[in-house]
């Protein structure tokens, strides 16, 4: 997989077989951790980061509802590049990101 979008929520296996109802079922099959991938070839993935907040942004009081509190839930960008590293991020996504809490995490590495 090259580069791609995640939403990650840290979370133990009740909680995550609960935030599937809400949801739906994670990207990964891993015991604990709600996961969302949408992967560089993805019609979405211009937008990843616009439709994870408007996930959140529609599903935080029933994720607070269960417990899961904003530091839990985190959105990383997977970028893998050659030669140079360069990416912007709009500035009304970024302060909606910011009003719920949500982290921004970015993890680069050479081709």
């Amino acid at each position: 997989m090259a580069s791609y979008y995640e939403l990650q929520i840290r979370c133990n296996i009740d909680e995550k077989q609960k935030i599937e109802n809400i949801l739906g079922i994670s990207s990964r099959e891993y015991q604990s951790d709600w996961y969302q991938i949408i992967e560089e070839g993805s019609s979405d993935f211009l937008h990843a980061l616009d439709k994870f907040t408007s996930t959140i942004e529609g599903n935080l009081s029933e994720l607070k509802s269960l417990g899961i509190k904003e530091e839990q839930i985190s959105f990383w960008y997977m970028y893998e590049y050659e030669q140079q590293c360069n990416m912007e991020f709009d500035p009304n996504i970024m302060k909606r990101m910011g009003d719920i809490g949500v982290t921004l995490c970015i993890s680069c590495w050479e081709k």
